[in-house]
């Protein structure tokens, strides 16, 4: 039987290459100057998204991917609508990629590989803990500042006139309001999954050992 959460080989190699496929489209669109060609990158990470939920279906998907997999396009398509600039959706589209390449290189490695775990984990850490957490953070908190810039504020407040003629302020709702929740749940995620791994990579080698034995035992 085939536990929840469990990729194939395959499935983890072509995480890897797709990872790596949008990672090199981005970082083309940056050196080039083409925000038409950032699109594309942006694109196909929507395009897996969807196609991952699909293939893995509700009986190999955990809640944390299916959480990803629905907020992740959200942050991507509502990204496209800002008015900040493309170079900095593209690092972060880089970083996020870059190491979702290495977490599925990773996985393969602890799953399908005769290595040790415990430096796996370590490695690990280090490259998600830079790219997924220290980066992208920084990457949105220039993209929430900026949009925040040019929307007036954080809590724009305007007024309407009701039957009576008495004034009502309303506070101004927008796309905005949905894309900073995004974003807040994907950098929670990010933080949550490097504790994780920390916390893996701190662990005595034969314990993790033994755990990664016993999760490959249930493929």
């Amino acid at each position: 039987m085939r536990s929840i959460g469990k990729r194939r080989a395959t499935e983890l190699l072509f995480i890897v290459v797709h990872n790596g496929a949008v990672s090199f489209l981005a970082a083309l669109a940056w050196a080039v100057g083409s925000p038409s060609l950032a699109l594309y990158a942006f694109s196909l990470e929507v395009g897996y998204e969807v196609f991952d939920t699909y293939s893995l279906r509700l009986r190999r998907l955990e809640p944390e991917t299916l959480i990803h997999h629905v907020v992740s396009p959200i942050c991507i398509l509502c990204s496209t609508q800002t008015q900040v600039d493309y170079r900095v959706l593209c690092h972060l589209c880089i970083c996020i990629d870059v190491s979702g390449a290495v977490l599925g290189y990773s996985k393969f490695l602890l799953h399908y590989a005769h290595v040790s775990a415990s430096r796996v984990y370590r490695r690990l850490m280090w490259i998600y803990g830079l790219l997924r957490v220290v980066l992208t953070l920084i990457d949105t908190t220039i993209i929430i500042r900026e949009e925040i810039i040019a929307r007036g504020g954080l809590f724009v407040v305007s007024s309407i006139i009701d039957e009576e003629g008495k004034y009502m302020a309303l506070a101004k709702t927008d796309w905005t309001q949905l894309y900073f929740w995004a974003i807040a749940v994907l950098n929670a995620f990010n933080v949550y999954f490097f504790c994780v791994i920390r916390a893996r990579a701190q662990l005595p080698p034969h314990i993790v050992a033994n755990y990664e034995a016993r999760m490959a035992g249930c493929h």
